[in-house]
């Protein structure tokens, strides 16, 4: 999904939703199709500031002092910003009606019929979605740090073994830093989660439990509770 709308979005989810509800009636080629539009709208929709485009509603007032600009994502919002422009200055009309029991609206029809010298312009445009400035998109994401006391002497070694490997030879994409390890928890594949010690499945769960899609095992960070700790 290269071009995503917020109505694609939605289908998007409706479609995750009942995937979630009904796993059993989920056969294996939906479920591959399902997880990689997942995984390029999480990817477009991270990697631009405005992953769609967006409505958004303009008005400009033009008084002796100069011009002022308000912008909103509705209608009603942007005459909220306007009335309140013309109730602060509702004395200079003569009108007799107490300004805080009139419609936004009907408060800018009256103000600005009776400022021939003020004049208020209102108009509504679309921003297009924004593609990433450097052509290319950057990954991003939120990452917990967790010592490394919560990963075995085995799992330990068995992430070193992964980091000289390619990629695809390894159920994770580990990198290796000078205190430990950065492992993606998202976008597990189910038929490699066998292959990952329990240790390293329980800090996983942990990371995902709380909206995380990385961490870092750093010998000097503390421990959480609720994860098994090992002694080295």
């Amino acid at each position: 999904m290269t071009d995503t709308s917020k109505r694609d979005l939605a289908r998007l989810l409706a479609r995750a939703r009942r995937a979630i509800e009904n796993p059993a009636e989920l056969v294996e080629r939906d479920r591959a199709a399902l997880l990689g539009a997942l995984a390029s709208a999480e990817t477009q929709v991270a990697g631009s500031p405005i992953p769609w485009s967006l409505e958004i509603h303009i008005a400009s007032i033009e008084d002796r002092h100069g011009l002022n600009h308000y912008v909103a994502l509705t209608r009603p919002a942007l005459m909220a910003e306007v009335a309140a422009y013309c109730r602060e200055c509702w004395t200079e009309i003569g009108d007799a009606r107490d300004p805080g029991t009139l419609d936004d609206e009907v408060i800018a029809s009256a103000y600005f019929d009776k400022r021939p010298d003020e004049h208020l312009s209102t108009d509504r445009t679309e921003l297009g979605a924004s593609p990433p400035a450097a052509g290319y998109l950057l990954e991003t994401g939120w990452y917990c740090v967790l010592g490394t006391a919560h990963l075995s002497t085995s799992t330990a070694d068995l992430l070193d073994q992964w980091c000289s490997k390619e990629a695809t030879d390894c159920p994770l994409n580990i990198a290796s830093s000078v205190y430990g390890w950065f492992v993606p928890i998202r976008q597990i594949d189910p038929a490699r989660l066998s292959q990952l010690p329990d240790d390293l499945l329980a800090a996983i769960r942990f990371g995902r439990e709380r909206g995380f899609d990385h961490i870092l095992f750093d010998c000097d960070a503390g421990t959480a509770d609720g994860l098994p700790v090992h002694s080295w």
